[in-house]
């Protein structure tokens, strides 16, 4: 090794020993460095009794935060049912507030966010004099269903709704469609989401698509009122499609 240079691990092993050695300086100069170590407050060292008072308090106070974290859950799930039977009986609007409600308590649960998007939907529907609260609800019940997708990509009811929203109120049936598509990758037979997206394509002029949705129903054997419903559409698309140019 060349006069002049330390190698980099004795360098480290150097700088270690120094601390250590300062750090044992410390100790014995100051020697008070372990006392804040030692007691809660100033005063000294608590007696066996004071322990066990602070060990009471601590009982105490943890049933505490116990009962206010059940009593939260058990209120979280009240609302969820008290909004459930709102939309359950169309009081749409007293849904929306009792859902603003649930999702305080539980912000990550997809089903509310669902519900709330179905709420606000309907809600907006109602609103025919006043079309900047029909936007609001309309905003809402779209950012609702995005929020319950983000949550739970597979939610196959979330998904729906949206393409609804989105084809039907918004008139935005180019993203309508991959969302059907997604449905019925999961669901082949959502019978639903095949309706729609037969109704899609027909309003879009593409007939054969609508005639394959179409069949894709009727080769489900529906009850007989959408098998019925079905051939009608079928029936209707064919007759476009024959006569178109």
């Amino acid at each position: 090794m060349k006069a002049g240079r330390v190698s980099r691990p004795l360098s480290i092993a150097c700088a270690a020993a120094l601390a250590l050695a300062s750090l044992a300086g410390c100790r014995q100069a100051g020697a008070g460095w372990l006392e804040p170590l030692k007691t809660l407050e100033p005063g000294g060292t608590p007696t066996n009794a004071a322990i066990e008072e602070l060990k009471k308090g601590i009982d105490r106070y943890q049933a505490e935060v116990d009962r206010k974290v059940s009593a939260a859950q058990n209120l979280g799930v009240y609302w969820k049912m008290l909004a459930l039977k709102y939309v359950d009986n169309g009081m749409y609007g007293l849904a929306l507030d009792a859902l603003d409600e649930a999702v305080a308590v539980y912000p990550e649960n997809p089903i509310l966010f669902q519900y709330m998007g179905i709420s606000a939907a309907r809600t907006a529907k109602g609103m025919v004099a006043d079309a900047s609260e029909q936007a609001r609800l309309f905003a809402r019940s779209e950012a609702a269903y995005r929020r319950a997708v983000f949550l739970d990509p597979a939610y196959v009811d979330a998904l729906y709704g949206l393409a609804v929203l989105l084809a039907l109120e918004l008139g935005r049936t180019g993203e309508a469609e991959p969302l059907l598509d997604t449905v019925l990758e999961k669901e082949p037979k959502n019978l639903d989401a095949l309706f729609l997206l037969g109704r899609i394509a027909y309003s879009q002029g593409r007939y054969e698509d609508a005639v394959e949705c179409y069949d894709r129903i009727l080769a489900a054997q529906p009850p007989d009122a959408l098998r019925d419903q079905a051939a009608r559409n079928k029936q209707q698309a064919m007759g476009a499609l024959y006569e178109a140019p």
